[in-house]
């Protein structure tokens, strides 16, 4: 480059640094100060939210069904309140480390570039003027060493530019380098612990066959359940009947009794008036609620059951063949009952 080129270059980098590169720096620290109040809100939120999920793990761990469930999630918890610290050091050292550095940077090198910048200019002036007025004494000269000293200068302010750029990419390696180092102090064991939790919770599924819910983790009904609860093997509370309940034999929906006959209630929540239920001489139908003793095993069964009620809606009549679901419903305003005892 020519003379006129290097001195136009050189003023182009100072006021690349000052009219861009500072001014994106600065803005940058303001986005960086805002990075860490996301994060600063972030972990108020996160911490009240394993709060509660840690609540519901102690919950869980006090039940007869979900006690190791709830060890999880006690652990769960706890790893991502001490995950939230560690990121909470992070970002700690990035306010300290690359924030502030660079905003303190910020306000010295607007002081130091502006004064580079002014000090060149006057150099330029003077060796110039000087080189003139010797081209008027008629004192041959060259202009090398004014050409020199453009060279120099262009050097330095190359330097200056590069050096602005480093420190910046320096600050966010040793940004890198933090989160990389707290992922492996964090991460395997993170992940070992993982691994653990998903297998303790997957040995839960072992219990999913011994519970009447009758649906699977698709939501679907299952197979096995409703087997088993059409099989008649378990559930329900039984006495004796203090009053004879005979139906219309027409209807083969309903229970019909004897007084002092055992009849077990299956279903305890009534449905329009009406409990499901079998007895010892026939197979499982509907039986009015109006009998004070069914509504008694309805209140004391209703705590502890675990029988889904619309499984049981949706079992066979009593009658040997099938019906279709609305021969089953039982009718809309239970019997009363035909004796007193």
């Amino acid at each position: 480059m020519n003379s006129d080129q290097l001195h136009r270059s050189t003023l182009g980098i100072y006021s690349s640094l000052m009219d861009q590169f500072n001014p994106s720096l600065q803005k940058l620290v303001s986005m960086g100060n805002s990075y860490i109040q996301a994060f600063q809100a972030l972990a108020l939120t996160s911490e009240a939210y394993f709060n509660t999920l840690a609540k519901i793990g102690e919950q869980a761990f006090h039940t007869m069904s979900s006690r190791s469930i709830g060890d999880v999630l006690i652990q769960i918890s706890d790893s991502q309140r001490k995950l939230t610290m560690e990121l909470e050091g992070v970002f700690r050292w990035f306010h300290t480390e690359v924030l502030q550095e660079m905003d303190n940077n910020i306000r010295l090198d607007k002081d130091y570039i502006t004064g580079s910048r002014r000090r060149y200019e006057t150099e330029v002036r003077s060796q110039a003027t000087a080189l003139e007025r010797q081209l008027r004494r008629g004192v041959n000269q060259d202009g090398s060493e004014y050409v020199q000293f453009l060279r120099e200068s262009h050097d330095e302010a190359l330097k200056e530019e590069e050096r602005r750029y480093r420190f910046l990419t320096e600050k966010h390696c040793d940004l890198t380098q933090s989160i990389v180092h707290l992922i492996n102090k964090t991460g395997g064991a993170l992940q070992q612990r993982a691994d653990a939790w998903r297998e303790e919770v997957n040995a839960t599924r072992a219990h999913d066959a011994r519970r009447p819910t009758g649906l699977d983790n698709t939501g679907r009904r299952s197979r096995s359940n409703s087997e088993s609860v059409e099989g008649g093997g378990g559930g329900g509370r039984s006495t004796r009947a203090l009053v004879a309940h005979k139906p219309d034999t027409s209807n083969p929906t309903l229970l019909p009794f004897s007084r002092g006959e055992m009849v077990t209630v299956l279903v305890p929540q009534p449905r329009n008036g009406w409990l499901y239920g079998r007895a010892d001489t026939s197979s499982r139908c509907y039986l009015p609620n109006t009998y004070r003793v069914f509504s008694a095993i309805a209140r004391s069964f209703s705590a502890s059951s675990d029988m889904s009620l619309m499984a049981l809606w949706s079992l066979a009549p009593c009658s040997p063949t099938s019906l279709r679901r609305r021969d089953v419903e039982p009718p809309m305003k239970p019997l009363a009952p035909t004796s007193t005892g």
